[in-house]
């Protein structure tokens, strides 16, 4: 592929960030928005899809007609590299949670998953995960900012309760936060950025919410 659908999608996505009054976003959409004019050569990644990916694509299509950056990433989706958790997928925290997960590195530095352009000082791409699916409390020394695309989704971090988030949301995790991400009764698609140790993964902490006990309180086993 050509620079084009990259350079239209890092400027939507800087565009989306700007929209936020933190500091963390404003950075963000700086460093996107030099990417652009300073891409680094792009790489070939060899296509792969995972057993949720046309359900979120699917999804995602729903959001283009009135969301650039929806927009911006369908087009560049196809040339995507799009995988699992090798260590999720060995001990997984729930017995469908391998065929309800997946992501996809857009940057991402050396040595990691195949992406289209490698950075070392910034990671991200896209997360997708199936309806009602909850990923449990997990932790990791990299900085992180998640973008909803899709919505409804809920989500915890720490001692706090759920909260609830539609679209073109804004999520921060400093190091080391213990989060959780609960889909509603819809796929969700999540754009992702990781700064500073992009070289260790995320794991997996002891959870005592169990994804039924999640979906219960929150109402959305009956859906």
């Amino acid at each position: 592929m050509n620079n084009t659908a990259l350079e239209t999608f890092l400027g939507c996505f800087a565009d989306a960030l700007d929209r936020d009054t933190r500091t963390v976003s404003r950075s963000h959409a700086v460093r996107l928005r030099r990417l652009a004019k300073q891409m680094p050569p792009m790489i070939d990644a060899a296509s792969a899809r995972v057993p949720i990916q046309a359900a979120c694509e699917a999804e995602l299509a729903e959001h283009t007609a009135h969301a650039p950056l929806a927009q911006a990433l369908a087009d560049l989706l196809p040339a995507l590299h799009i995988t699992r958790s090798k260590s999720y997928l060995a001990s997984p925290p729930s017995r469908d949670f391998g065929e309800n997960y997946g992501y996809g590195v857009i940057c991402g530095p050396e040595g990691g998953p195949p992406a289209l352009i490698r950075d070392p000082h910034i990671a991200f791409g896209l997360m997708f995960l199936g309806p009602k699916t909850y990923y449990p409390l997990h932790h990791h020394p990299a900085d992180e900012l998640y973008y909803t695309l899709t919505g409804p989704s809920f989500w915890r971090a720490g001692e706090a309760d759920w909260v609830g988030h539609g679209t073109e949301a804004i999520i921060h995790h400093p190091p080391w936060l213990p989060h959780a991400t609960l889909s509603a009764d819809r796929p969700l698609v999540l754009l992702y950025i990781w700064e500073g140790d992009l070289d260790t993964d995320a794991a997996f902490i002891p959870d005592a919410v169990t994804a039924e006990a999640a979906l219960s309180s929150l109402g959305l086993d009956a859906l």
